[in-house]
């Protein structure tokens, strides 16, 4: 049978990162950076000597379009980079955890059979060894089984007859 012993369930623990997990950090990582920079040119841009319109960063075009600073779009995508780490580690997590129960109670369940059969065989071994003793001992010593007697059949009881009314 399969064997899993307790260091078999640790090294089958400690499995490593999916694709699933690597693409959400890779793409995380990313919407946070870029929240990083958009706060770095935020700050450049406020502190940049000369005319806003003028300077490089174009934080006046970006202002008008979307009615924010370079700071508070920052600001926005690392706080929705946080929130996509967190619902994304904590399902990853759950799945996680699921998995090594599961591993777990298949290695209590192959346990116990394991010892089952162990107790099985034990038995057996016992049996055999009743059987052999019985066979060893004369026809004449051995018990007599009582045969079933079989029922009598009972006597049909008369039916009063009810007394017609006329």
């Amino acid at each position: 049978m399969n064997d899993m012993t307790p260091t078999k369930i640790e090294d089958v623990s400690k499995n490593k990162v999916s694709k699933g997990e690597k693409v959400f950090i890779v793409l995380d990582g990313i919407l946070a950076l870029g929240g990083l920079v958009m706060i770095v040119l935020g700050f450049i841009a406020d502190f940049y000597p000369g005319k806003p319109e003028d300077n490089w960063t174009g934080q006046a075009a970006f202002q008008n379009a979307m009615h924010l600073s370079y700071r508070w779009f920052g600001v926005i995508l690392i706080l929705v980079a946080a929130l996509i780490a967190a619902i994304a580690l904590n399902g990853f997590a759950r799945k996680n955890d699921t998995d090594n129960e599961r591993a777990l109670r298949r290695a209590q369940r192959l346990k116990i059979i394991s010892e089952s059969e162990k107790v099985t065989a034990e038995q057996e071994a016992i049996a055999a060894q009743e059987a052999k003793a019985v066979e060893a001992k004369p026809a004449e010593e051995a018990p007599k089984a009582e045969e079933p007697k079989a029922e009598e059949p009972k006597p049909e009881e008369p039916k009063a007859e009810e007394p017609k009314a006329e």
